[in-house]
């Protein structure tokens, strides 16, 4: 057991699901790449300060706390949304177009980028926190 384990006095779950991988019901997960400028949260910042049209009133985005490293090398960090689906989903592709990051989303066991690459998940890095 781990101090944390012992803190908490729970179990603390170490096989995490990639998120995208598992569907959600009204919950879509996408995965923006990083553009080596500044923490994770400067990013996500500038990706919701850059969308052309006001916040959506209904649902919102949160961070999945997953990084996914492509053999490339490129990182992409996870996202979530909920609420106003396509909305989201057209800002989002907007706004990543606009900075010049590239967009991804899981399907079955691989990883799909905008930029039409298709990468194994098995072949890539995955962390949380």
């Amino acid at each position: 057991m781990s101090e944390m384990e012992r803190i908490l006095r729970a179990k603390i779950e170490k096989n995490r699901v990639i998120p995208g991988t598992v569907d959600v019901k009204g919950i879509e997960y996408v995965y923006f790449s990083d553009n080596g400028k500044g923490s994770f949260r400067k990013q996500f910042l500038t990706l919701g300060q850059n969308m052309s049209r006001p916040v959506q009133e209904h649902g919102g985005i949160i961070s999945q706390a997953c990084r996914i490293t492509i053999p490339d090398g490129t990182l992409f960090h996870g996202l979530s949304y909920r609420g106003d689906m396509e909305d989201w989903r057209l800002q989002m592709r907007e706004s990543t177009e606009a900075l010049g990051l590239l967009l991804a989303r899981i399907e079955g066991d691989r990883l799909v980028i905008s930029d039409g690459r298709s990468v194994p998940l098995a072949e890539c890095k995955v962390d949380f926190g």
